[in-house]
């Protein structure tokens, strides 16, 4: 049911979503493909003042597990219970957020910093406030921690970046980009500083323009054959350029290509709060329902 008026753009948007689906919808037997489907288990958020507290339908793609990128930025909190550092004017309640349907499961994000160059700089700082924070959330039950010092092979002291993983408890996940489009001894780099039993997230590239889809899903492959399919993890970026370094929103046929690419994979997307409107998730999911036959299975909010 639809419970609150949608603007003219979403109303447009759902009416051309609608209309190509109701036209393939007579013989959905016949669209469904034989490959395995995508599984969209994440959904990432970047925390800040304008999406706090987080809310969204990601749940309708089959989302169960949430990872706010650092719990603190800029030494200060997200969260609302103490984690020995101030709090921003908006925080959330971690229990609280692990009761929606599409937070199941949280890989909580620690300590970082807005600007990149800042935060490899500190990250062996970083990875002390991290441990502080890891010990103020034991009561939440976690599926493991996201470290938000993201790493490319132009970094020359990654090493640090090794050095502060391995002070900190597992699981633990990391992230890594690169700006070329087909990356050369990509997984000979990770290798060289990667410790043992770290989880990886690829950032695919698509969204800044880096590479396409199939690009993505090539070096994807490349860093399985070394780290394994369920150690290394595609982040589907859920934005387009624009002009002056800003983003748009993805529009929902160009998440359904990145997301046929990644067939029989697992997917985590970036992210949601601003990027994965109701809207959007709303015709991306009919047409995965669709094409493969699942995962919606409750009734939408838009």
């Amino acid at each position: 049911m639809i419970k609150k008026r949608l603007n003219k753009s979403t109303s447009i948007l759902l009416g051309l979503a609608t209309s190509t689906l109701l036209l393939v919808g007579g013989c959905m037997h016949h669209f469904k493909t034989e490959q395995l489907a995508p599984q969209i288990e994440g959904m990432f958020w970047q925390p800040d003042l304008a999406t706090t507290a987080p809310t969204g339908n990601w749940d309708l793609l089959g989302v169960t597990t949430f990872v706010p990128q650092w719990s603190v930025v800029e030494s200060k909190s997200w969260f609302d219970h103490d984690t020995s550092f101030p709090k921003w004017e908006k925080n959330i309640n971690l229990k609280q957020l692990n009761q929606e349907p599409w937070a199941k499961n949280i890989i909580l994000g620690l300590a970082g910093e807005y600007n990149e160059k800042i935060a490899r700089s500190n990250v062996l700082t970083l990875a002390q406030h991290s441990k502080k924070i890891i010990e103020k959330t034991q009561s939440v039950p976690l599926k493991g921690y996201y470290l938000p010092i993201e790493a490319d092979p132009t970094w020359l002291c990654v090493d640090d970046l090794a050095k502060a993983i391995r002070i900190l408890p597992k699981p633990i996940w990391v992230s890594i980009y690169s700006a070329e489009q087909k990356p050369k001894h990509f997984d000979a780099w990770l290798k060289s500083w990667l410790p043992q039993h770290t989880g990886v997230f690829f950032q695919d590239g698509v969204g800044v323009g880096t590479r396409s889809p199939k690009q993505a899903r090539a070096t994807l492959e490349e860093l399985q054959k070394e780290f394994g399919k369920e150690n290394v993890i595609i982040v589907l970026e859920a934005f387009r350029p624009i002009k002056d370094g800003k983003f748009r929103s993805a529009y929902p046929w160009e998440i359904m290509e990145q997301l046929k690419a990644y067939e029989g994979q697992k997917v985590y997307i970036f992210d949601g709060p601003h990027y994965m409107s109701r809207a959007t998730v709303y015709v991306v999911a009919l047409w995965y329902q669709f094409k493969y036959g699942s995962p919606l299975k409750t009734s939408p909010k838009i």
